[in-house]
């Protein structure tokens, strides 16, 4: 089944094919150049990581020992390398990187640790992530040959994870502090760790770093409120104005725009003030999942997917009929979605990974 559309098509949806067998898919990133990662099941669930191609293409992944096994992808970059974890038939997950032919490579852990998690990886096929004992998680660098540097952390902190990786380098990540505390930090190109402050609570979570420099994420406030936050270059976090609470899912693009799901509403940040992402008419509530460097932005408004432009506007993503529920994941430079539909008229839901294009 090929995915590509002619051009006269771009904006339709398109399901991704299924390995021999499997009765469901779903997406968990995609790369600008249009390849998807997800997973090919079957109908007790069991399956394969895969990589879809944008020529239509269906790669499994190798897991440990080459055959099939629990994985998961967090992101692909330019060229087709994914990063993320498989699990040993243990149960005990493995940070892991895949070549664009599907080959693993289990990334290093440092002695006396037994597992480790990749959060994200930069085109220079750089990942970020964890590494864990029994009793201690640690944050990690791992370079394009594999091998692991455990990265610095602050005076007082006992742990930590590294969360994303920008393309010059730069890391963001938490640590963790007596009291059960989390810090959020930055690590600069040569490996010093720097404290960027809080709200006055107890807990920092970053979850992006863009080319620029600039980490965002959220943390707690002196009441105990998420907030979502961003720190530029060089200075501090502070909270993004207007907001309510339980702010989820921050994320940055390269021109420091900023959108976050704040209580059941979505928001988004520029140089030019704050505005509300539109709902379709008829819905109540959307959450954003991303937003490309041009400034559109996509998620959902109650079950329907969508995009939004940068003055906030909505679009509905077409779903065929006798879909009702629509879950996207990705959206990527030139403006193409990758998510999951599916009905919610059966049980379990019969999940199709598709992409819009």
């Amino acid at each position: 089944m090929t995915v590509v559309p002619p051009a006269s098509e771009v904006g339709a949806m398109y399901e991704l094919p299924l390995l021999a067998g499997h009765t469901t898919s779903s997406v968990q990133a995609m790369n600008d150049a249009g390849d998807v990662v997800g997973l090919s099941l079957d109908a007790n669930g069991d399956g394969s990581l895969v990589r879809w191609g944008a020529d239509g293409s269906l790669t499994p992944l190798q897991a440990v020992g080459g055959g099939a096994g629990t994985a998961e992808a967090v992101k692909i970059v330019d060229g087709g390398t994914v990063a993320g974890f498989t699990a040993t038939p243990d149960g005990v997950r493995h940070a892991a990187r895949w070549d664009a032919a599907g080959v693993l490579t289990r990334l290093e852990e440092p002695p006396g640790h037994v597992r480790g998690e990749a959060r994200d990886i930069n085109d220079s096929r750089v990942a970020v992530g964890q590494v864990s004992t029994d009793s201690t998680t640690l944050p990690v660098r791992w370079g394009a040959d594999g091998r692991a540097t455990v990265l610095r952390l602050p005076p007082r902190a006992d742990g930590g994870a590294a969360t994303a990786i920008n393309e010059r380098g730069e890391i963001t990540g938490h640590v963790s502090v007596p009291g059960d505390k989390t810090r959020s930090v930055r690590w600069d190109r040569t490996g010093r760790v720097h404290d960027l402050g809080s709200l006055g609570g107890s807990y920092g979570e970053p979850s992006a770093i863009n080319d620029r420099g600039t980490v965002v994420g959220r943390a707690t406030d002196e009441n105990g409120t998420w907030k979502a936050v961003r720190a530029p270059l060089g200075r501090k976090l502070g909270a993004l104005p207007s907001q309510d609470f339980s702010a989820r899912s921050v994320q940055v693009n390269n021109a420091d725009v900023v959108v976050a799901t704040v209580k059941d509403r979505s928001l988004r940040w520029s140089t030019t003030g704050t505005t509300e992402l539109a709902l379709l008419r008829g819905t109540g509530h959307t959450f954003v999942r991303g937003i490309n460097d041009a400034g559109t932005s996509v998620g959902t408004s109650d079950e329907f997917a969508v995009t939004w432009d940068a003055q906030g506007r909505v679009t509905a993503l077409p779903v065929p009929a006798g879909l009702d529920g629509a879950d996207p994941v990705a959206i990527n430079a030139a403006g193409s979605v990758a998510g999951n539909v599916g009905s919610a008229g059966t049980w379990p839901v019969r999940w199709r990974a598709v992409v819009w294009r």
